[in-house]
């Protein structure tokens, strides 16, 4: 993943601006004022997106969270309807219960979907049990390369199929399976050596990317002919060794040397899950009419990240 050079994309690293949009406050905080931030850059490369949809119907968001990154009551203007996806139980439903049918007319939250069709095959229960039963190494890491097989026979949502104008991806990519599998791995580790333990977190890698790409096809395959899709991740940690990432970057004047330089700092420092999960999404996007954005986003814990975000349309 080291080379993160991809032809035709010019990014638009975002700044500020002089403009906040003046929507009326929701019950929830949608970030409709916030001005600079990540929800305000999200929301602006949402909307470019929309702007360049021939016709807007339906949209889908996938990770929409407790209200999360996206302004919906700002996005359902735009669409006939638009539906929250998640694969948790969130706050959605009580919102739009809340607005007595007026939000519920134009959204919809669906909760506990799963993205990569792991518990159609009881992955995580499988998984608990080999590790409690003190399997090796070498079964569990055959376990975890068959599950790649198994699951891509399997689909996690075949009744939505080009179903949607615009597909958004709300930070997916890096929160997909490993973060869980990892820690659900961690409480049995003391009872591997480290070669053992490094031979199942490679094979949680493998299975964490294959699932990467199959969500992509996913993505992909719930867009219309003429529809466009839109993700954002994180990509760098920006902690306290690579904060000079984002000072050097604000130091490249022309677009040459900002493209040059943020893709060889993806190459070198970003999240392997986001690194793959946007390149390979780039290579199924048309150049044309194709948007990069970046920025730097902050978190309520205090991390710092370098985010990128790409919305475009398929290739034919």
């Amino acid at each position: 993943m080291r080379d993160f050079r991809w032809a035709h994309l010019q990014p638009h690293i975002e700044g500020g601006e002089n403009e906040q949009p003046e929507l009326e406050q929701e019950a929830l905080d949608w970030g409709e004022q916030e001005w600079g931030t990540h929800r305000y850059h999200v929301n602006r490369l949402v909307e470019d997106s929309v702007s360049l949809l021939p016709m807007p119907e339906k949209a889908v968001v996938l990770g929409a969270g407790n209200h999360g990154d996206v302004g919906l009551p700002r996005l359902s203007v735009h669409f006939q309807q638009v539906t929250a996806l998640d694969t948790e139980d969130n706050m959605l439903q009580e919102w739009l219960d809340s607005t007595g049918g007026i939000a519920n007319n134009r959204v919809r939250s669906l909760t506990r979907i799963d993205y990569t069709r792991l518990d159609q095959i009881s992955f995580y229960e499988t998984f608990e049990e080999l590790l409690a039963e003190g399997k090796s190494a070498g079964e569990i890491t055959d376990y975890l390369r068959d599950c790649a097989f198994r699951v891509r026979g399997l689909e996690a949502m075949p009744h939505l199929k080009k179903a949607f104008s615009l597909v958004v991806s709300s930070g997916v990519h890096t929160q997909l399976f490993y973060p869980d599998a990892l820690m659900q791995f961690y409480g049995y580790m003391e009872k591997y050596n480290e070669n053992e333990t490094r031979q199942i977190v490679e094979a949680l890698g493998y299975l964490r990317n294959s699932l990467i790409t199959d969500y992509n096809r996913m993505l992909l395959s719930l867009v219309k002919p003429d529809g466009r899709v839109t993700v954002w991740t994180d990509m760098i940690l920006l902690d306290e060794d690579k904060q000079w990432i984002a000072e050097e970057l604000d130091r490249r004047r022309t677009d040459k040397e900002r493209t040059s330089f943020l893709f060889e700092a993806f190459g070198q420092y970003g999240i392997e899950a986001a690194v793959l999960g946007l390149r390979d999404l780039y290579d199924s996007l048309r150049p044309d009419q194709l948007l990069f954005r970046s920025w730097v986003g902050y978190t309520d814990s205090g991390k710092t990240y370098l985010i990128a975000g790409l919305s475009g349309r398929l290739r034919l």
